[in-house]
């Protein structure tokens, strides 16, 4: 048989916290783009190209922040991602959500980041 598995497991970690340290950056500049449109939508200034920008951002999102263990931010990415996707325009209880979703999903990454330090 191979290793023991809690130094496979170890390993494993380790391996993730390297990615995830390599990955921040993007991941910042992922969720720089959300807050853009976050804000331009308060603004009632958000365009075509923008939006789709961010529904590309929370896409992506959804997918890493899942495979680094945060389920949760990955499913409030999922969420911004449909509404940025949807052809309706967004209503001001809409508005706030995207808000509430993006602060939320913001401090779960730094929680991450201030755990693994």
């Amino acid at each position: 048989m191979s290793g023991n598995p809690e130094s496979t497991a170890q390993k494993i970690e380790a391996m993730l916290q390297v990615m995830w340290k390599s990955s921040r950056s993007i991941i910042a500049e992922r969720i720089a783009t959300l807050r853009n449109a976050q804000e331009r939508l308060a603004e009632g200034s958000l365009d075509r190209i923008t939006r789709k920008e961010a529904e590309s951002a929370a896409h992506k999102l959804a997918g890493v922040l899942g495979t680094f263990g945060l389920p949760e931010g990955s499913a409030l990415a999922s969420k911004i991602e449909v509404l940025m996707a949807q052809d309706a325009g967004i209503n001001q209880q809409q508005q706030q959500e995207f808000a509430d979703w993006l602060n939320r999903m913001e401090s779960q990454i730094v929680n991450k980041d201030q755990s693994k330090n």
